[in-house]
């Protein structure tokens, strides 16, 4: 009788042990768990921060410190005297918000493959059983460990993987900052070909009201027909409610400039304008494939892509290999204490994940026939910009060397006339209007070769070390300047 209550007792304890055992082990795991904190949506404080934004805010003179230190050739960076084109992109890199939203997306794919490659959680397995028959020892205790060994080698492959993802996305970060980069040059082009365009219409007006002043004392004394001195004022109210409309389209340029550059419409800046469109480059264009494939932004997120889909396959090929499973663990049965170890390998002959190799493989073949497609398209859209180009720089050298001169020595040679007491009203009139209108002509040509020439350079890409910025130079996660990556050929 002592010895059942002796061997009932040793039970019990063994049990309370293994409880206790169990216990700790789950306050060690959840120990290590991450908790969860609500983040309430603050529109009111982003609303703020908006508003406050300026060109000299920290995190653009940062960027602009940092680029300074990377390119010793970029002028100093000074919106104090007026934000220029080059200026505006560097802002924009900083604060447009579509910029934001693709560095966060980046940002995702680098939690992934920072957090990708690890091994399995080991799972912890407890059996009780108690023999309901009267027996010296009723209770059967087995604790066991399973873990899972990667000797397939499929986790490393993994983290290669996930890498590849992430400096595809990274890609798709810097062809997007190239096209907002291309955008602010579009939005430039229009809003200073506008200010050109106001500047000549603000000058016509003065020159008619010079003009008025004589016509309505020829037509008082007599010396003019109230039908041809009409005329001047029928071209001046023209002309005043063209520069209303005209106006008006520049704020609204404007207001697409500040859009951009992810600035509020009444944030405190001016934009300084020298001549139409943005300052040219002196880098000669190279539209040859290999040139492409080395600077397209197009071509490096398609090929970027496609070395994603070669991971993919291989990591499915690799998946076919099977990993080992073994569980280790200790059970006492009949008062005898026992060491398990259990060992498992699964057989590839059925499965061997031949669904997961097959669309793997087929997409391989989409992201060759997408880079194939993109280079196709990419070359003949080179050529389509290339004559748009060749054909507005004709027609602006053109307006600047044969039809500027003409009708400029044609309104000096009628107001030659004039001062010699010889008013042709109709010549004059007619002078000064072809006058206007070629160098309207003129600004609106320069506009077109100005946007012509940004439609190509977003085409063939950034050369290398050229522009007021690099591409994929903002940190995906913090929105902050960084030293530039060259991760898989997504950074130059």
């Amino acid at each position: 009788m002592r010895r059942s209550f002796k061997c009932s007792t040793l039970g019990r304890s063994r049990l309370r042990l293994a409880s206790l055992s169990m216990a700790g082990l789950i306050a060690l795991v959840a120990g290590g768990c991450q908790s969860y904190e609500r983040r309430p949506l603050d529109v009111t404080g982003h609303h703020a921060a908006f508003l406050a934004r300026t060109p000299e805010s920290p995190e653009v003179k940062a960027f602009a410190e940092s680029l300074a230190a990377r390119s010793p050739d970029i002028s100093g960076f000074d919106p104090a005297d007026g934000v220029t084109c080059a200026e505006a992109e560097v802002i924009a890199l900083v604060f447009n918000a579509d910029l934001r939203l693709a560095r966060l997306r980046a940002g995702v794919t680098r939690a992934t493959a920072e957090n990708a490659g690890l091994w399995e959680d080991p799972t912890i397995g407890v059996d009780l059983t108690r023999i309901v028959q009267s027996t010296p020892e009723p209770w059967k205790v087995f604790t066991s460990v399973g873990i899972t060994i990667p000797i397939s080698g499929r986790l490393e492959i993994e983290k290669q993987r996930t890498g590849v993802e992430h400096a595809a996305e990274l890609a798709r970060v810097a062809q997007r900052e190239w096209s907002v980069r291309m955008s602010i040059r579009r939005a430039w082009s229009e809003w200073s070909a506008l200010d050109a365009q106001l500047a000549a219409t603000r000058e016509f007006l003065g020159r008619v009201d010079q003009i008025l002043a004589v016509v309505d004392k020829m037509e008082q004394a007599g010396e003019m027909a109230r039908t041809e001195a009409r005329l001047f004022r029928i071209e001046k109210a023209t002309k005043a409610a063209e520069l209303a409309v005209l106006e008006s389209r520049a704020q609204e340029a404007n207001l697409r400039l500040r859009q951009l550059m992810g600035m509020s419409p009444d944030a405190p800046l001016q934009f300084q304008a020298s001549g139409v469109g943005p300052a040219r480059a002196s880098d000669s264009r190279s539209t040859d494939a290999s040139e492409l494939g080395r600077r397209s932004p197009a071509m490096l997120v398609v090929a970027a892509e496609y070395e994603a889909a070669e991971k993919a396959l291989e990591l499915e090929v690799r998946k076919q290999y099977p990993d080992l499973h073994i569980g280790p663990g200790y059970g006492r049965e009949d008062g005898q204490d026992q060491v398990l170890l259990g060992l498992s390998i699964p057989i590839p002959i059925l499965n061997a994940n031949r669904q997961g190799i097959a669309e793997a493989r087929a997409r391989r073949e989409v992201a060759q026939a997408g880079a194939e497609t993109t280079l196709e398209q990419t070359i003949a859209a080179v050529r389509a910009a290339e004559v748009r180009l060749a054909a507005a720089a004709r027609r602006r050298q053109t307006l600047e060397t044969e039809i500027v001169p003409l009708v400029d020595a044609q309104y000096s040679d009628a107001r030659q006339v004039a001062r010699l007491g010889e008013v042709n009203t109709l010549v004059l009139l007619e002078s000064l209007t072809r006058q206007q209108e070629a160098k309207v002509g003129l600004v609106e040509a320069a506009r077109d070769e100005a946007i012509a020439a940004v439609d190509l350079d977003e085409l063939i890409g950034l050369a290398p070390s050229s522009g007021p910025a690099e591409m994929g130079s903002i940190n995906p996660t913090t929105n902050l300047p960084t030293a530039p990556t060259t991760t898989g050929g997504a950074r130059r």
